[in-house]
């Protein structure tokens, strides 16, 4: 990355100084040209002045040419027009009114013209006689020479400079991006260092407040996150481990002592017993493979009143337990399919149930964005302070811990999760009330 850096800074400092030296060089040379077309002018102004006023030019230090209407030369200065006058000078012409001209080989010329000069003052400026009224017409050398020394200086620094800059430009990269990226390869090694055994550790994080320290951030962020579900799976593993090798070390018992004693065995008891921890087993199985990895159902548009009623009158229906009753507004629908909403139902249903005395009611309420589900009952109710450790994996309150009633811990925690993934809320409100609402349907 940082040759990368340094050869793209190169390239860039090349194009630049490049293509700005060469601007600079086309600016510097058109303004010596003008400046040298201005003074031109002045000169071609100056001689046209002289020679309206019947003089001749005098200790011009500028080159010059005055030609007649016949194409010939009567007075020239500089060496640009060295040579016999009274002589044709071709790409001269006679001209009338002011102007630039190019000669090939000699370069530019103001051209100007004078007034119509009468026969006598001909005579006297151009040394000629017989020649008739007419205008003289004066070319002024536009001189290149301050242009093209201002434009080799620059050559000249180009041709030096342009070198030495180039590698300047891509070193000083090298370095600034080596210096940019020391705390991402100290980040990078710290990273390497870590492992599932050490994932109490961070990366460094830098103090330049830049985009390089939100990196360290988040990636300190995601470690932390990283680090509590490696623990959370943890507890999970073994609190899943104790759950599983309970009921099957009360099966494997149970067995054990029919097979020892046949004859002394209840078979049908042994059996009923043995399918009751079989069960067990299973739901436990089944809440521990929703947790680890919910399964993916399509969704549909359900009616949670309709749910409510129907668990709500099965309870009612086997006389079992505290008595059930429910309050409904219909319809309540939420976009999830009725397995999963009946699952939620069933957990919460199932655990007001475990701690109710005498009655359990269950009511739906529907707004314009939401609908609520509260479950209540007339049990102790929950303590302020377990309020939300209720809904971690495997926790069950001191009254709720005897195995044969109390359940494995896992049907507030299933509740939760399917909640939150519908983008709802699940909370406990008062002593024995669990409110969830979820998002409404209007489908």
């Amino acid at each position: 990355m940082r040759a990368r850096a340094a050869l793209s800074a190169a390239l860039a400092a090349a194009v630049v100084f490049g293509a700005g030296g060469w601007w600079v060089r086309d600016v510097v040379r058109n303004q010596w040209l003008t400046a040298a077309r201005e003074t031109a002018t002045r000169d071609a102004f100056s001689v046209t002045s002289v020679l309206e006023s019947g003089a001749r030019p005098r200790g011009t230090d500028f080159s010059f040419v005055v030609v007649r209407t016949d194409g010939r030369r009567s007075m020239a200065a500089g060496p640009v027009f060295e040579g016999d006058l009274d002589r044709p000078l071709p790409g001269f012409p006679p001209r009338v009114g002011w102007g630039i001209h190019t000669v090939r080989g000699k370069g530019r010329f103001v051209v100007g013209t004078t007034n119509v000069l009468p026969p006598d003052w001909i005579k006297m400026l151009t040394g000629s006689g017989g020649q008739p009224a007419q205008r003289l017409t004066v070319y002024v050398l536009v001189s290149p020479a301050d242009a093209n020394t201002a434009v080799a200086t620059i050559d000249r620094l180009l041709g030096w400079g342009l070198p030495v800059a180039v590698p300047f430009v891509g070193l000083i990269a090298w370095f600034v991006t080596g210096r940019a990226l020391r705390p991402v390869e100290a980040i990078r090694a710290k990273m390497a260092d870590i492992s599932a055994h050490a994932l109490d550790q961070r990366v460094p994080v830098p103090a330049t407040d830049d985009e390089i320290t939100s990196l360290a951030r988040t990636t300190n962020e995601t470690l932390d996150r990283l680090e509590h579900a490696h623990h959370r799976q943890q507890r999970f593993v073994a609190d899943a481990s104790h759950e599983l090798r309970t009921p099957l070390a009360g099966l494997r018992n149970s067995l054990e002592i029919a097979l020892a004693y046949p004859e002394r065995t209840d078979w049908p008891i042994t059996v009923a017993t043995a399918l009751a921890d079989v069960d067990r087993l299973q739901r436990l199985a089944e809440d521990l493979l929703l947790l680890a990895s919910p399964a993916q159902v399509k969704l549909t548009t359900s009616d949670l009143a309709g749910i409510v009623e129907e668990q709500v009158a099965e309870r009612a229906h086997t006389g079992d337990g505290p008595a059930f009753t429910a309050h409904t507004t219909r319809p309540a629908l939420v976009r999830e399919s009725e397995i999963r909403l009946a699952r939620i139902v069933r957990n919460l249903l199932d655990n007001a149930a475990r701690h109710a005395r005498t009655k359990v009611a269950a009511t739906v309420a529907v707004t314009d964005s939401s609908v609520t589900l509260t479950v209540t009952d007339d049990g102790p109710g929950v303590p302020p302070e377990d309020r939300e450790r209720i809904f971690e994996r495997f926790v069950r309150l001191d009254d709720a811990r005897t195995r044969a009633h109390g359940g494995a811990g896992l049907g507030l925690t299933i509740v939760r999760d399917l909640v939150t993934g519908l983008g709802g809320t699940v909370r406990v409100t008062g002593c024995s009330t669990f409110v969830v609402t979820l998002p409404g349907d209007e489908a």
